[in-house]
């Protein structure tokens, strides 16, 4: 089972991506948003299919995980490419809703 793992670099931010592919279809995948504190990188939010379903990891940064987001009706596929264009187009909003909670 081929994998493949990038990064696209955001200048303070990262969106870091991980995906597993059986006969040229996502079986598995992982895309995180990071942002740089001035010391490390930290996960803003996440898509991955952990727990056998795939969701996005709400996070704050003092209360953690705060929920998770289903994609019912979506492929892993769909939700693979909307995970990478959501990240590279609103790493802001979700940076400041992760340090507001």
């Amino acid at each position: 089972m081929p994998y493949k793992e990038w990064e696209i670099n955001l200048g303070e931010f990262r969106v870091f991506i991980w995906r597993r592919t059986t006969k040229g279809i996502i079986v598995e995948f992982l895309v995180a948003l990071l942002a740089w504190d001035g010391k490390d990188w930290v996960c803003v939010t996440r898509y991955d299919c952990a727990h056998d379903f795939p969701h996005r990891d709400v996070l704050g940064r003092k209360e953690g995980l705060l929920y998770k987001q289903r994609f019912p009706g979506l492929t892993l596929e769909e939700i693979f490419y909307d995970a990478i264009r959501d990240c590279q187009e609103n790493y802001e909003a979700h940076a400041s809703f992760f340090r507001a909670h």
